[in-house]
């Protein structure tokens, strides 16, 4: 018995960095997976949620109606900030 408790330890001691680089790498790709992405279908119109993309920064898309009656996610069209604007807010 205590051998092979020293033999687990010696065998974890020697893998520990390939097995948290693959417990790190299930957790990204499970939070990709289970955040809403462009194209996705919603429930609720004008619902707002964070897109995760792996080495992208995070986004915040809408749940818009399209022409075809369809709630879908998509990126909210934001106006543009002329200068003007830019300096009337200061």
């Amino acid at each position: 018995m205590r051998k092979a408790s020293i033999q687990l330890r010696h065998y974890w001691q020697s893998h520990w960095g390939p097995v948290a680089g693959i417990v790190t790498g299930v957790f990204f790709i499970g939070l990709q997976l289970s955040s809403p992405h462009v194209g996705d279908a919603c429930a609720r119109l004008g619902d707002v949620a964070q897109e995760w993309r792996i080495g992208l920064p995070g986004r915040q898309i809408m749940c818009v109606a399209t022409t075809e009656g369809q709630l879908v996610y998509d990126r909210p069209i934001m106006p543009r900030r002329t200068r003007v604007a830019a300096l009337n807010q200061m």
